[in-house]
């Protein structure tokens, strides 16, 4: 009896699986397959974008640099403030400028009553020559009427040769003094320039960006000291990967976003493209080439110099083409393509081409019409004549 009922026990076991596996395949007819969501290929517009993060920056920017050596004595400004054309920005003092200056002072002093001693000489000297040249013909006039020796007329004319050679001497004397004089004077006017040097003013009406310059720091020529820029001018740097940039060209477009924007969209241009790369290193550490890209920002909105904004080149557009999402695509072990169509609630692996995509969807080039309907899953482990419930997206 025993075999009978392990027999019997058995085949109720049978049947009862066969119970259920029956419920769950009318159960599937029943709800009409596998649920999935389904998307209808459409048409309509793409775009491509090399995207990247990019920094808000003046895009007229003046560097004030120190251009010799010396002592910072005052910076009468802010970081941050509003300043006007002029305006001055740092004072600097240098004492061995003050000391040349100073000397060259008291040379000129002592040149100007040098000059001011040869011209009276200069003046007494042509008064006695003319006295003497006088004398002497008056003493020829008396010699020729016997009324004087010839000593006295060669006395005479001894004496205007000595006044001649004394007016030449101080004539070239006062010519020296003054070509010192204007040598001093050149030279103070070359050391007046370098004394305002000293004196950092703003060269626009603007904003101080920054202000490296500290009370008592001693510069060097090249020092920075302070960075003004005209604040309603602005661009955007953005470092692109190099493999990216055979797609970046002068005057794309340049969609820009910001949390500080919300939901508003700014758009610029493309303006420059370094000519070299630069090694960066990514928050993950890794050494990257980019390449500094420069993009206009025609209106700034709320942006500000330093802050950072999302920057989207579009670098390709296609007009009224087939579009999916690009999660319905999947990449075949031979690197060719394909989706899942749903055609009479069944599925149909069918093989398609692909153009450009953006984030979220990807242009069909052949394989699909417009208007049928796919899986948005490409991933779902679906085979071929598979019944689905399809679930619209």
């Amino acid at each position: 009896m025993k075999p009978v009922a392990k027999k019997r026990k058995k085949m109720f076991l049978l049947v009862g699986v066969g119970v259920i596996l029956a419920i769950i395949t009318a159960a599937t007819i029943l709800t009409g397959g596998t649920e999935a969501e389904t998307v209808p290929v459409r048409t309509g517009d793409i775009i491509r974008a090399v995207e990247d993060t990019g920094y808000v920056q003046p895009a007229t920017n003046y560097d004030l640099h120190a251009v010799q050596n010396a002592r910072v004595v005052r910076v009468p400004v802010d970081t941050g403030q509003q300043v006007k054309k002029g305006q001055t920005l740092v004072v600097l003092e240098n004492l061995d400028l003050s000391l040349q200056i100073e000397d060259t002072r008291s040379q000129l002093s002592q040149t100007a009553a040098s000059i001011s001693a040869a011209q009276a000489a200069v003046q007494r000297i042509e008064l006695e020559l003319k006295n003497a040249g006088e004398n002497l013909v008056r003493f020829r006039e008396l010699y020729e009427s016997g009324a004087i020796a010839v000593v006295d007329v060669e006395e005479a004319r001894l004496k205007v040769e000595t006044l001649e050679q004394s007016l030449k001497e101080q004539t070239s004397l006062l010519e020296s003094a003054r070509a010192q004089e204007a040598g001093l004077n050149r030279s103070l006017q070359n050391l007046n320039r370098k004394e305002r040097q000293l004196t950092l003013q703003s060269p626009v009406d603007g904003i101080v960006l920054s202000l490296p310059a500290k009370q008592e720091q001693v510069v060097t020529p090249g020092t920075v000291l302070a960075s003004v820029a005209v604040p309603d001018k602005l661009e955007i740097k953005a470092d692109i990967l190099s493999d990216d940039l055979g797609e970046v060209n002068l005057g794309q477009r340049v969609k820009i976003t910001a949390p500080v924007l919300g939901a508003k969209l700014l758009y610029g241009k493309v303006k420059e493209i370094y000519p070299l790369a630069e090694e960066k290193q990514s928050a993950l550490g890794v050494i990257q080439r980019r390449v500094p890209v420069i993009v206009t920002l025609a209106d700034p909105a709320n942006l500000k110099p330093g802050y950072e904004v999302k920057v989207a080149i579009e670098t390709s557009t296609r007009q009224d083409v087939l579009l999916i999402p690009r999660e319905a695509v999947r990449t075949l072990k031979g690197g060719g393509k394909e989706v899942m169509v749903v055609t009479g609630n069944r599925v149909e692996h069918r093989p398609v081409q692909t153009g450009i995509g953006d984030r979220e969807n990807i242009e069909i080039t052949a394989g699909l019409a417009a208007g049928e309907v796919i899986i948005r899953d490409g991933n779902l482990d679906l085979k071929e004549n598979t019944r689905v419930k399809p679930i619209e997206g």
